[in-house]
């Protein structure tokens, strides 16, 4: 099992469609780097995010949330700042 298998054994929908695992599932495994499982989690999240008619791939948000390690796609909101700019 890689660091891909472990971390989907352990990855958590959350409310506002996030994906999340915890914490201590990085620091833990002895298997692994939390590094290497890092960018493990940042694959999955491409893979559960990404359109699969979408040529590159999205910006994710990474944050804490409580003890779990949440990420999400990057949300840009215009909020008229183009219009604003011009």
């Amino acid at each position: 099992m890689g660091a891909h298998e472990y971390l989907e054994k352990y990855v958590r929908s959350m409310p506002g469609g996030s994906i999340a695992w915890e914490r201590s599932i990085f620091t833990r495994s002895g298997q692994w780097d939390p590094v290497e499982l890092i960018d493990a989690a940042v694959d999955i999240a491409w893979d559960a995010f990404m359109d699969v008619s979408g040529l590159e791939r999205l910006g994710l948000e990474i944050s804490q949330s409580g003890n779990y390690l949440e990420i999400r796609p990057l949300s840009v909101r215009n909020d008229n700042f183009l219009s604003l700019a011009a």
